[in-house]
């Protein structure tokens, strides 16, 4: 074995050391973490509130994507074809169903799952993301388990054939507007990809007939309808491969091989964009583009894969493939490693995206695209934004996949500019479909093939002296003013709202709640009235936090203009009992049945219990437990936990439960209300 080789595996072995050290150690305080929903909850969700607000989770159908006139978007990924060529990269975008779904909306029909591996119990450093203009993080694969990856992507299929046969954009069920293609992501390495529970995790997603007639078992008595729509088995034909940052090109052929004997799938080969070498992308990093506060790390660089091999390997894995009636290709690129000199996130190391990864993923691109020829398929993700859609697809890539812009303001609404800056260049070159835009973009040809690799050279030089990839265009960070963040009354700005992934943040109309405050003081056995002043709302909307689809990547703490960060501070909801039980250390709230709502404050657990139909409540705390009737007025009182005599009750508390139950009750019917106070489910 030469040294070279003897480096790189030990640097595979020891990435594959520390990733089994992040494991949870049992009896550590749990993180938060993020938790599904069934796929009736789902159904009572979307449709209530497309019913209430015309939108789901969020996003408002008005806004939703429905194609271009006279215009075809479609494509062929490997041998199935999509609406549009876009599509979230696999992250943050595509872990859980709603993030599909919102995708969807956006106009995206290529989805790449977020990336699987068989440690699937990792423990993620908190905050994992930082993207105020260029994009760090710190998490690299899903942090579901296996079979709650595999839940979330099977009820993501489901739903989008609901929405389909519901016709809920208005377009017929059947309309080649609704093709989209689930494309796995699996990593990092041939021990893990070959291990029967992945094994098995593919196999179900390249069949999965039997899962989708169980979960259609729990389809609810109001939706019986679903349950005889036919929906295709074979979620997925195609896996993207990622692999460890310095595993060696035998192991990374090894797998892919593996992938086509035993999966019989399509594979695209994800490229890190160390490929190019220190010096190439030192220079274009640092020199050309300005970033030179950004450190690279040499060794990182030794120990990946190096270009003369990706070439040599990727020309006998194209032999490999054409022999087993399959497809392989590459996508470019990975997230670059780079120092953790800023200690923005936890860590030695970190992983930059945005518009410098965009300019060195497009050289490394185009680089091993003109030693593998103009007909290898090349999908892509780094840095596309609205500015350079058009000129991705115009080099024939597909997909083209997004992760950093969606994490900026507005989230996936981002995604309608994308498609008014490729209705606007195939109207500048007369294309009624992206094979002429390919084309004619090119100057004409026979091959939109040739033609792709033309504009590729044609863009990738053009790169080079763009202003909008320097540093200087990326420098400035969100706004800030100078306010802090409380339980209630922001500034009501909803860009936390928007940049959450996962649809965990949201608003509430809470109507200006306002009532006079009263706190007891304990005294011979009786409970005196103390005026309190008033509790008030003075914002006739607040802003919560879903704390079972909140990962504290910290994306929305980045664009909150207020000090503290949105899902630390403001009201955290927890879709169970059992998991508002089991993250104690959290303060939050539960509705333990729809009357019932729950809070940790400071520590403490209190409850409001309303008695349906009338207006009485009980509200018990750690020291008392109280009857109220009308205008809280104290019918009975019991003491708990030894309370003395002359102790005062605060009873903020209580006033900070009924103002959100009152928003509960404001908002039945909307997101996310149905979900929390378990109506339907």
């Amino acid at each position: 074995m030469g040294f070279t080789n003897f480096f790189v595996e030990i640097h595979a072995n020891f990435c594959i050391i520390i990733l089994t050290i992040c494991i949870k150690r049992i009896g550590k305080m749990p993180m938060a973490e993020l938790k599904g929903l069934s796929l009736s909850q789902h159904l009572h969700s979307i449709f209530s509130e497309i019913k209430s607000q015309n939108s789901i989770y969020g996003f408002p159908l008005k806004l939703a994507f429905r194609g271009i006139p006279e215009k075809d978007l479609s494509v062929f990924f490997h041998n199935q074809k999509a609406a549009t060529p876009l599509g979230p990269a696999a992250g943050p975008h595509t872990q859980m169903a709603q993030n599909i779904l919102l995708s969807f909306l956006g106009g995206c029909r290529i989805m790449e799952l977020k990336t699987v591996q068989i440690l699937d119990q990792l423990e993620i450093p908190r905050p994992c993301i930082y993207a105020p203009n260029i994009c760090f993080n710190v998490e690299w694969s899903q942090e579901l388990r296996l079979q709650e990856s595999l839940h979330e992507y099977l009820v993501a299929w489901m739903l989008l054939k609901f929405l389909e046969y519901e016709e809920v954009l208005s377009i017929p069920a059947g309309d080649p507007f609704y093709q989209t293609i689930f494309d796995i992501s699996v990593g990092y390495n041939l021990e893990g990809i070959s291990s029967e529970p992945i094994h098995q995790w593919i196999q179900t997603l390249l069949n999965a007939s039997e899962e989708i007639a169980r979960l259609k078992e729990g389809i609810p008595a109001s939706f019986s309808h679903l349950k005889n729509l036919e929906i295709p088995g074979r979620v997925s034909s195609s896996i993207t491969l990622s692999t460890f940052h310095g595993c060696p090109a035998n192991e990374i052929e090894s797998i892919v091989k593996h992938l086509i004997k035993e999966h019989k799938v399509d594979v695209m080969v994800k490229m890190n964009p160390t490929l190019m070498g220190f010096e190439r992308v030192s220079y274009l990093l640092h020199d050309k583009l300005g970033f030179h506060h950004i450190q690279l790390d040499p060794h990182a660089f030794e120990a990946d894969l190096q270009f003369q091999d990706a070439v040599t390997m990727m020309k006998r894995l194209r032999d490999f493939a054409t022999a087993h009636g399959k497809e392989v290709g590459c996508k470019f690129t990975n997230t670059l490693v780079v120092r953790n000199t800023e200690k923005v996130l936890p860590g030695e190391e970190m992983y930059l995206s945005g518009p410098p990864l965009h300019v060195i993923a497009m050289d490394a691109m185009h680089s091993l695209r003109q030693e593998m020829g103009a007909h290898f398929p090349i999908s892509f993700s780094g840095g596309i934004d609205k500015t350079n859609v058009a000129d991705a697809l115009s080099c024939n890539m597909k997909p083209v996949t997004i992760c950093t812009d969606l994490l900026k303001q507005r989230g996936y609404q981002r995604l309608r500019h994308y498609f008014q800056t490729i209705r606007k260049a195939m109207d500048q070159m007369g294309a009624s479909c992206l094979k002429e835009f390919i084309i004619k973009r090119a100057g004409g040809g026979d091959s939109v093939q040739e033609c792709g690799l033309k504009n590729s050279k044609d863009y990738v030089n053009s790169l080079l002296d763009n202003p909008y990839y320097h540093y200087s265009s990326h420098k400035k960070p969100p706004k800030r003013v100078d306010s802090k963040l409380q339980l209630f009354d922001c500034i009501l700005c909803n860009l936390c709202i928007f940049v959450c992934p996962n649809g965990a943040n949201f608003s509430m109309d809470t109507k200006g709640y306002s009532k006079p405050m009263i706190n007891y003081i304990y005294r011979r056995g009786r409970l005196e009235a103390e005026n309190g002043g008033t509790f008030v709302l003075k914002k006739d909307r607040q802003i919560g936090t879903l704390a079972d689809f909140c990962n504290e990547c910290g994306n929305c703490d980045t664009y909150c203009p207020e000090e503290g960060a949105p899902y630390i501070e403001k009201p955290r909801f927890f879709f169970s009992k059992e998991s508002f039980e089991r993250f104690s250390s959290y303060d939050g709230f539960c509705f333990f049945s729809p009357h019932q709502l729950a809070g940790r404050m400071k520590g403490k657990v209190y409850s409001i219990e309303y008695e349906p139909d009338s207006k009485n409540l009980r509200f018990s705390s750690p020291e008392i437990e109280i009857q109220m009737g009308e205008n809280q007025k104290v019918q009975s009182f019991e003491i708990k936990n030894g309370l003395l005599e002359g102790s005062k009750i605060d009873m903020e508390p209580f006033y900070v439960l009924d103002a959100l139950y009152s928003a509960a009750l404001e908002n039945e019917n909307k997101y996310p209300f149905v979900i929390l106070r378990g109506i339907g489910s």
